[in-house]
């Protein structure tokens, strides 16, 4: 019998073994510690031949599965045009509206002809030009000047400068027509000193016309024509001419051509 003292010393020693030493004694079996896993093997080196080969063969894998799809695709856009064209056989269509591009300026001529109310009312005939200017939608500015001749009852005709400046709204820009209203302003200066015509007349006046678009030119210009209507407010300060001093009202017609680029 292995005495106590020598029983604990040999149980003490295993227990403070290195882990190296207890590796190499022998082990039961169900006591033993499983094995260490295995290092994964290395992937083979990347070289260039290798990288092409695989590029190569994943390019032909897609290719085998997106070729049939494309091919499908492409033959029922194929149909569906042809069917389109088959429907639209013989169909006229309508002519594609001259849109325009804003900011946008509009030059104009105008042939006007106005008259005026009361007992001493009087005829205008005359000739005009006009510029404005379209930033956006719907607000616009226009300045426009026109030579006319003037035909007051029984007094030989005064020719006449007038100056209008002028806030316009407009609407339509994505169709072939434009709408608009005006307001503005009149400055006038008849020149003929023999019949004393007043030094000036100033008035204002209020408009309502459409601009017809009929042809495009550049990126965002057009070619077209205006028919306008006004109501007009006047009054001429001095001269001897009755039917042109003092406040008076008239209307005005005003039709042309007119450009935009």
């Amino acid at each position: 019998m292995v005495p106590r003292p020598l029983a604990s010393l040999a149980l003490a020693s295993v227990l403070l073994a290195p882990r190296a030493l207890l590796a190499q004694l022998p082990c039961f079996p169900g006591t033993c510690p499983p094995p260490a896993p295995a290092a994964p093997p290395r992937p083979p080196p990347l070289t260039p031949e290798v990288e092409l080969a695989t590029r190569a063969r994943l390019e032909a894998e897609a290719r085998a599965r997106l070729e049939p799809q494309a091919r499908a695709t492409a033959a029922q856009q194929v149909d569906d045009e042809r069917r389109r064209a088959w429907i639209e056989r013989g169909v006229e269509r309508e002519p594609n509206p001259v849109r325009i591009r804003l900011p946008l300026i509009e030059v104009s001529a105008a042939g006007r002809m106005l008259a005026t109310f009361g007992e001493d009312a009087y005829a205008q005939e005359g000739v005009g030009l006009g510029a404005r200017l379209r930033p956006g939608e719907p607000l616009a500015v226009e300045i426009a000047a026109a030579y006319a001749s003037v035909d007051p009852a029984g007094v030989a005709r005064v020719g006449a400068v007038t100056l209008e400046p002028s806030a316009v709204f407009l609407w339509g820009r994505r169709d072939r027509i434009d709408l608009y209203l005006r307001s503005g302003l009149e400055v006038t200066l008849p020149f003929d000193d023999g019949a004393r015509p007043p030094e000036v007349i100033l008035g204002g006046h209020v408009g309502l016309g459409f601009q017809f678009r009929a042809a495009r030119i550049g990126r965002g210009g057009f070619v077209g024509w205006f028919l306008e209507g006004r109501g007009l407010v006047r009054g001429g300060l001095g001269g001897a001419i009755a039917a042109m001093r003092g406040p008076h009202a008239g209307v005005e017609l005003l039709f042309g051509p007119s450009v935009g680029f």
